[in-house]
């Protein structure tokens, strides 16, 4: 499923490569969030086309429910999978019975896309170019490795899942839908993993932002939103937290 805003040519190649060196049958399903001029797709791709932009979060659930497959891929359209990704994704899914999975993407560093969800702290120093990455998490020698999150450029998972959890929240428009959806999902029971070895091409972290323009400050609000509904869960595994907990076991 991608989800695409006056992408252009950049559609065009993600589309591509989901058919590109894999032998899973496949059902693309494009989302046009009211792009100007309207999006067009090759024969054999199911077209959805919204009149104005309802965000990311709305978006992705129309495609997911325009299917029936009974795996997800959320692919953004300025990524592109490898020949060969999506079946290792696939086949980590289902060999760890994971609830999600994500990948290294090609050329970063594991923790650039994927780890310990963020919390005040970490958006912060990402907000302010301090740092690219997240908190990374043990890697083990396992074929992938346990990750509270991975971003929505590229997320493969079960369907019942995203069921179970009641969808990605809408009441995210842009970010950080993607944490917050990994989080419902380890919160319900299920794990989510990243794999190496499936490698998806998409740009990294994008250096210049405007935090005080109207769409900064409208994904300040969401991630202030985020940040208080998962406040538990993030105070309790920061580092004040852990080490005031190892000094009352002592």
């Amino acid at each position: 499923m991608i989800l695409t805003w006056n992408d252009g040519a950049l559609l065009d190649r993600a589309i591509a490569s989901v058919s590109t060196g894999d032998e899973l049958m496949t059902n693309v399903i494009v989302v046009d969030n009211g792009s100007d001029p309207p999006a067009r797709v090759p024969p054999g791709v199911v077209l959805v086309r919204n009149d104005a932009n309802v965000g990311v979060a709305a978006g992705r659930n129309q495609g997911i429910e325009a299917g029936s497959a009974p795996l997800v891929c959320l692919l953004d359209s300025d990524a592109e999978l490898t020949p060969g990704a999506l079946s290792r994704l696939v086949d980590e899914l289902v060999r760890t019975d994971a609830a999600l999975v994500v990948p290294v993407f090609a050329g970063q560093d594991p923790a650039a896309s994927a780890g310990r969800a963020p919390g005040l702290g970490r958006k912060v120093l990402r907000v302010a170019g301090l740092t690219a990455t997240y908190r990374s998490m043990p890697r083990g020698s396992a074929g992938s490795w346990p990750v509270e999150f991975g971003i929505g450029a590229c997320q493969v998972f079960r369907r019942s899942w995203w069921e179970l959890v009641g969808g990605i929240d809408e009441s995210f428009f842009y970010g950080p839908e993607d944490v917050d959806f990994c989080l419902r999902l380890g919160a319900a029971g299920g794990t989510v993993r990243q794999v190496p070895g499936a490698p998806v091409i998409h740009p990294a972290r994008r250096r210049h932002r405007r935090p005080l323009d109207a769409a900064g400050l409208a994904h300040a609000q969401a991630v202030a939103r985020y940040l208080h509904r998962h406040r538990r869960h993030l105070y309790w595994r920061s580092p004040v937290a852990t080490s005031i907990t190892s000094r009352l076991r002592r």
